[in-house]
């Protein structure tokens, strides 16, 4: 009878430690989870700050280029912005939503700038000779668009690191502006992306970087 109220003890007894310790573990989950959610929101903030702040930069550099047409030497530095700020909006699409009304406002910006940039570049190729190859490369957030985009993207970002001469330029399909409403009348995009390459919509699907390297000027 004592062997088995002690066996029945030590049962209770490790019972106990299981629960405290699973309760432990919960509620030191709950813990780091919201201390992730603090850190993230922070550095969420930072770079909001950050992209804001280059956007204005940005937005000066395409302004003095205005007054240079033949002089590339702004545009070059701008395109590097581009491509620098276009990066801190993915993470900020990742961090805080493809949704999220700060990160859609930067977006709308982003892409008067990117335009303004697209028709600086092409007046260089006009009136300066300058060679350049354009690629507009419009793309929808959409979940069932997004192995698609990300295979598209990676080929073109390939291609942008390969040859200075290309300027690729990222619009999002489904921001509500009045920019992305003309582009897709005029080049009837639908579907979970489109691919401009200067001027000339690319109908196939690309599925390699040859597809459309053999384009190039």
């Amino acid at each position: 009878m004592l062997n088995g109220k002690m066996k029945r003890e030590i049962n209770w007894t490790k019972i106990l430690l299981a629960f405290l310790i699973a309760s432990f573990l919960f509620f030191f989950g709950l813990f780091l989870g919201y201390l992730s959610n603090q850190i993230i929101e922070k550095n969420s903030n930072q770079i909001l700050e950050e992209t804001k702040n280059k956007l204005f930069s940005l937005e000066s550099l395409s302004l003095l280029q205005e007054d240079y047409p033949c002089n590339s030497y702004m545009l070059d530095i701008t395109s590097e912005k581009l491509s620098f700020i276009g990066e801190l909006i993915t993470l900020l699409e990742k961090k805080k939503g493809v949704n999220d009304r700060e990160v859609l406002d930067l977006k709308k910006v982003y892409t008067l700038i990117e335009v303004r940039h697209f028709m600086l570049i092409n007046d260089l190729k006009k009136n300066c000779q300058a060679n350049y190859s354009t690629i507009l490369f419009f793309y929808s957030n959409k979940e069932e668009c997004k192995e698609d985009v990300t295979k598209k993207s990676f080929i073109l970002t390939f291609l942008r690191n390969k040859y200075d001469f290309v300027r690729i330029y990222s619009f999002d399909l489904n921001l509500d502006s009045e920019i992305l409403s003309f582009f897709k009348q005029v080049y009837n995009l639908d579907g979970c992306y489109g691919i401009i390459l200067d001027g000339k919509k690319i109908e196939q699907d690309i599925q390699k970087y040859e597809e459309i390297e053999k384009y190039l000027n």
